[in-house]
């Protein structure tokens, strides 16, 4: 089956490089590959929607220079592409992750191994190295987290070797459930459930820290549920944005009862810690 590969050339690339990868992982595209001048995406041609993209590009094209070109390519063996370029992810000396391919390296306290497939999440994006580093500095022993929008699952296997009692992952995309299962199995956490689904079937007051790293307009559309939620006095991690959209997001945590807290910010990128009193 042929796949329809498009190539943006972006000018300036940062930060919106990023940012129309994860948009356009909300069409459907299946693979990235960042390029000097840009990135490249592939999709099924069958589910390629020229028109869906160009709704993508249209609000940004006031603030950045972008153009594309496509073209049908034959059955592409995406594993092996991203397995060519695919380097270990370290967050300081505390956590590593890699593929199985790559060495150990007993020097880092937690070791996680993906595969990451065509999901989103090996830890090379800012906004995933944003939620292992504020991970880090919570105590997850004894919690119930979600990883809501979990692509590979990284974040909920780190919440697993942190000691969570508790734990469920859950996205959207079908491909990105079986390889977040794939590898939580392999990582020895494969007895906690990954779902397919959204923030309106999680429960109420359910979860003592929610874990939501996906982009602007879905986590400002879900605040209301993603805040009732969590159990009093849990914490909702949020991460997927640029900082000019900051704002928005605490107003919106605001307005669904969350005291919205610290924030932290990786080139343009930014998490923001929110609250249940």
């Amino acid at each position: 089956m042929p796949w329809t590969e498009i190539d943006l050339l972006i000018r300036p690339l940062d930060p919106w490089r990023d940012l129309l990868m994860l948009e356009l992982a909300e069409l459907g595209f299946d693979s990235f590959e960042e390029t000097p001048q840009g990135v490249k995406a592939a999709i099924r041609s069958e589910r390629y929607d020229r028109r869906g993209v160009e709704r993508v590009l249209a609000p940004h094209r006031a603030h950045v220079q972008v153009n594309l070109e496509e073209r049908e390519v034959p059955d592409t063996n995406w594993n092996a592409v991203w397995e060519a370029g695919f380097e270990p992810v370290r967050v300081g000396k505390e956590v590593l992750i890699r593929a199985a391919f790559h060495p150990a390296d007993p020097g880092f306290g937690t070791e996680i191994v993906i595969t990451p497939r065509m999901a989103f999440g090996t830890g090379h994006h800012a906004t995933t190295r944003l939620m292992v580093e504020a991970m880090l500095a919570m105590d997850l022993a004894g919690k119930a987290v979600c990883d809501m929008g979990c692509g590979t699952g990284v974040l909920a296997i780190l919440a697993a070797r942190r000691g969570a009692a508790e734990l469920l992952a859950v996205d959207n995309d079908p491909q990105a459930v079986d390889n977040a299962r794939e590898n939580l199995d392999a990582n020895g956490c494969g007895q906690w459930p990954v779902k397919r689904g959204d923030v309106n079937e999680l429960q109420p007051e359910r979860w003592d820290l929610i874990l939501a790293n996906i982009e602007r307009n879905t986590l400002l559309r879900g605040m209301p549920a993603l805040a009732m939620a969590l159990r009093p006095g849990g914490t909702l991690l949020l991460s997927g944005f640029l900082a000019p959209d900051t704002d928005a997001l605490r107003a919106a945590a605001r307005t669904a009862g969350l005291r919205d807290g610290d924030a932290a910010q990786h080139g343009e990128w930014t998490l923001l810690a929110c609250h249940r009193p």
